[in-house]
């Protein structure tokens, strides 16, 4: 067996500076899906993926713990998204007459799981990206985008490797520019977490906003933007609850990311930051903890050393 040099790659989490829902989709392949807008904003923070490709078929994925536990890895590793991501573009490669090759996967968990800032679904992408490069495939963005709709609807996104406006269930994506680039952010991440078709289905849920063109909105993301799984959040969730008094007394705002569980703050640089984190910390037991990450800019693919 012949095994290349390990590549690694960042998975870059991404925050959802707003997130509205208009209705119901009524048509195509997402009917009876909810329809959204968003602005997904990328971080300089995320799980750390190592490839070692071989030329024998197999695949295999492991975790280790990095700045979050593993006790949530699945179980079998089949079910895992960065194997599916493989073991798809394996197949994609083999149906245009590639070799079959295989990898040897190492994934350093950082991101938490049910935190709402993506880490399993930019893992899945990153995956895609890195062997698609590393497998010598070089399939076109368009049929990766492809694969990427089969693994969740977050994954198409971290395929453009920019910040975006997005739509739909989230795979019609705008590359918008961002209003927030090279600025800090707090993330606080509590000691709990939420499941997102619990939230879809919360009876309080608003599902009916109008719609707005990205200029409307962006820019006052703070003023005029909102998280509709927020206020069920706050009500549902007394640990949520609690980390976000918190996090508005130190940094006079909080803002649900995905559908939870977990909260941010913009902030003007690294020390503002830091001093807020150390606050937060301290004075609030039902943080588990807090992730400082900077704002990536627009178009920035994920960084990966051989």
């Amino acid at each position: 067996m012949t095994k290349d040099a390990p590549s690694r790659w960042l998975a870059p989490v991404k925050i959802n500076l707003f997130l509205h829902i208009n209705g119901k989709i009524s048509e195509g392949a997402f009917r009876g899906y909810h329809e959204l807008q968003t602005y997904f904003q990328r971080l300089d923070y995320g799980d750390q993926l190592t490839f070692e490709t071989t030329d024998e078929a197999n695949i295999s994925v492991r975790w280790q713990e990095g700045a979050e536990s593993i006790a949530l890895k699945p179980t079998n590793e089949r079910n895992d998204l960065v194997y599916r991501a493989a073991a798809l573009l394996q197949e994609a490669a083999a149906a245009k007459g590639h070799p079959r090759r295989g990898t040897h996967i190492t994934l350093t968990k950082n991101t938490p799981v049910g935190g709402g800032l993506g880490g399993g679904s930019s893992a899945a992408a990153t995956t895609l990206l890195a062997l698609n490069q590393l497998w010598d495939i070089h399939l076109p963005l368009a049929n990766l985008v492809t694969l990427a709709c089969q693994l969740g609807a977050d994954v198409p996104f971290f395929l453009y490797q920019t910040n975006a406006w997005a739509e739909g269930i989230g795979d019609r994506i705008l590359p918008y520019p961002s209003p927030v680039s090279g600025k800090w952010f707090v993330i606080v991440v509590p000691d709990t977490r939420t499941l997102t078709a619990r939230g879809f289905a919360h009876p309080k849920l608003i599902r009916n906003e109008a719609k707005c063109e990205p200029a409307d909105l962006i820019d006052q993301w703070q003023q005029s933007g909102y998280n509709v799984f927020e206020s069920v959040a706050l009500a549902e969730d007394p640990a949520i609850a609690a980390c976000d008094k918190a996090l508005r007394n130190a940094a006079g705002f909080s803002r649900l990311t995905g559908s939870g569980a977990c909260l941010f703050s913009l902030m003007e640089n690294q020390a503002e930051a830091q001093q807020v984190a150390d606050i937060l910390i301290r004075d609030q037991p039902r943080i588990q903890r807090v992730i400082i990450a900077q704002a990536l800019p627009d178009k920035q693919a994920g960084k990966h050393e051989n």
